[in-house]
C-alpha cells in the first residue's frame, strides 16, 4: 500500500462530498453495489493484495480542470514523470495551449491533458490483445503491459493523446490515476503538484472547493461526445470567437457570434494547392500502417479463394488450377509473416 507521508498538505487528500446518483451522460456514478461480487477485491498493486479504505472506492472518479489558473508551468507533467519513472521520450500527461485574437488582444488559454478514464473508451474497444480493462474501483482504465505487444492500435483512436507508444521497449502504456494513491485516499501526483490550483481530482461531477462550474468541454477539447470523458471544466474567463491550435493540426475552434455557445471544433484547411506529398505521409507508425494493410488484403484474398468457388467463380477453384490454392495459401502464410 502506498506510504502517506507524516506532513502530507491537506489538499493533496481527495474530499468526501455528496455525489449525484448519475453523470452528465446518464450513467451511474456508483460503478458496484455493496452486493457485487466486485467489492473488496484487491488491485494487486505492485503485488500488494491490500484493499483500500477509500469511501468513495467504487464511484467513478475524474479531473477537474480549471483554465483560467493554469500557467503552463509543467509540474503536474513533472510529477507524473517522476511519479511513475518515465523515461524522457514518454509523457502521460502534456501542457499546450490555443489562441486567438491579435495584438493587443491577443489572447492564450493552457490545456493539461492526459488519460480521462472515460465511460466509453475507444482505447479499449482499439486494442487487439485487450489489454485494456475499465475497473470499478474508481472508474480507472488501466493497461497491462504484459498484455501489450505493441501494435499502436490504440494510440491512432484516442483523441486525447493518452496511450503513448514506446519505440524502445516496443510497448504501450499510459495513465494509471495513479490509483495507488487513491486507495489511500490521496490524489494523484499530478493533481497534488499544481502550483496554481488549474488541475484537480476528485469523483466526478462535484466541484472542487471555490469552483462554480463543472462544463463537459473547453476550447481545444475534443468533441465529449466521441468517448464521454470523466474531465469537467471551469473557463470564465473573456476568449475570442475564435480559437486555433499552435501546431500543424488543420483545426480551429468556433462559437457563435452572440458568444453565447460552447465552442465547436472546425476544419482550418488552408487555400493551397493539393498535390501528393509521399515523404509528408510518412512517418513512426510506418510499420504498423504496412501491417495494416497487408492484414486486410491477406484476410480478403483468404475468402475470396475459399468462397470464390461457392459463388460461381470457377477460376478461382481447384480443380480448374492444380495447385494454384496450395501456393497461394503458401504465398499469403509468408506475406502475413513478413507482415
Amino acid at each position: 500500500m502506498f506510504e502517506v507521508r507524516k506532513d502530507e498538505p491537506d489538499y493533496a487528500f481527495i474530499p468526501d462530498v455528496p455525489t449525484p446518483e448519475k453523470n452528465r451522460y446518464g450513467k451511474p456514478i456508483e460503478l458496484a453495489s455493496e452486493r457485487s461480487s466486485l467489492v473488496g477485491e484487491s488491485l494487486y498493486i505492485n503485488g500488494d493484495d491490500a484493499v483500500g479504505k477509500n469511501p468513495n472506492r467504487y464511484k467513478q472518479h475524474g479531473f477537474h480542470f480549471t483554465a483560467d489558473n493554469c500557467i503552463a508551468c509543467h509540474a503536474c507533467e513533472a510529477a507524473c514523470s517522476e511519479k511513475n519513472q518515465l523515461p524522457a521520450h514518454i509523457s502521460f500527461r502534456s501542457v499546450g495551449y490555443v489562441e486567438g485574437g491579435s495584438y493587443p488582444a491577443y489572447s492564450r488559454m493552457n490545456i493539461s491533458m492526459a488519460c480521462n478514464h472515460c465511460d466509453d473508451p475507444v482505447c479499449l474497444k482499439g486494442c487487439p490483445t485487450r489489454a485494456y480493462t475499465k475497473f470499478a474501483e474508481y472508474g480507472a482504465v488501466l493497461q497491462d503491459p504484459e498484455t501489450c505487444f505493441g501494435c499502436g492500435y490504440c494510440t491512432w483512436v484516442c483523441p486525447y493523446n493518452a496511450p503513448q507508444l514506446d519505440p524502445v521497449e516496443g510497448q504501450v502504456s499510459k495513465c494509471n490515476m495513479c490509483v495507488d494513491r487513491l486507495e489511500v485516499g490521496l490524489k494523484p501526483a499530478c493533481a497534488a503538484a499544481c502550483l496554481g490550483g488549474a488541475l484537480d481530482f476528485g469523483v466526478i461531477e462535484t466541484a472542487p472547493e471555490n469552483r462554480e462550474q463543472i462544463k463537459k468541454t473547453i476550447p481545444g477539447f475534443p468533441t465529449p461526445d466521441i468517448t464521454n470523458p470523466n474531465i469537467r471544466f471551469q473557463q470564465t474567463r473573456s476568449l475570442p470567437r475564435e480559437m486555433n491550435r499552435p501546431d500543424s493540426a488543420p483545426l480551429r475552434y468556433q462559437r457563435d457570434e452572440q458568444g453565447q455557445s460552447d465552442y465547436k471544433p472546425k476544419a482550418a484547411l488552408k487555400a493551397e494547392e493539393r498535390q501528393w506529398n509521399l515523404r509528408k505521409l510518412r512517418s513512426r507508425e510506418d510499420p504498423l500502417v504496412l501491417f495494416t494493410l497487408i492484414s486486410q488484403a491477406v484476410v480478403g484474398a483468404f475468402f475470396l479463394l475459399f468462397l470464390g468457388p461457392l459463388l460461381g467463380l470457377g477460376a478461382l477453384s481447384e480443380s480448374s488450377n492444380p495447385g494454384t490454392v496450395t501456393i497461394t495459401l503458401l504465398a499469403m502464410l509468408a506475406l502475413q509473416g513478413f507482415a
